[in-house]
């Protein structure tokens, strides 16, 4: 009698919509995780004021934000500047000190994509060091971090769902 194989369905990945819908900010900040691979990751931040004042690096990812609407301008660790406009974006690779912050006039909305390198999965939020090689949560003081106050009712691309 001879042994039949089974056929074995492999589960594959599959694609998948995803929104930008993020709350306009009256104070502070807002992160918001929108899609996931192993590899690669998207969020939307809205920033009402400020934006990450303490000079870090991360360690794990290389990573870019698109803005979308305001602007904002990024600084390495010795105050260099890069303007960053409506539709135009900024490449940060591991280990580039940078800070940002918002310098238009209402909510600074931005695209933050990430990935790993070479195969090594995200940290997390906390995996960021500042030039001391201390590391430095996101949502700290030292961060600059103010509670964060939605403007009720007030979306960016509220029509996205």
């Amino acid at each position: 009698m001879e042994a039949v194989a089974e056929k074995q369905e492999v589960e594959r990945p599959r694609s998948y919509k995803y929104s930008l819908k993020t709350p306009y900010m009256q104070q502070g900040r807002v992160t918001q995780l929108v899609a996931k691979t192993d590899n690669m990751w998207i969020h939307t931040k809205v920033n009402s004021e400020g934006g990450e004042n303490a000079v870090h690096c991360h360690l794990d990812e290389d990573h870019s934000f698109v803005v979308l609407e305001g602007e904002m301008s990024v600084f390495d660790e010795k105050g260099n500047e890069l303007k960053i406009e409506k539709y135009q974006g900024v490449m940060i690779p591991k280990g580039a000190y940078y800070r940002y912050l918002n310098t238009g006039d209402g909510n600074l909305v931005v695209l933050r994509i990430g990935c790993g390198i070479d195969a090594t999965p995200p940290r997390g939020d906390d995996a960021r060091l500042g030039p001391d090689g201390k590391e430095i949560p996101s949502d700290s003081e030292e961060n600059k971090t103010l509670p964060p106050i939605e403007m009720p009712g007030k979306f960016f691309a509220e029509s996205a769902g």
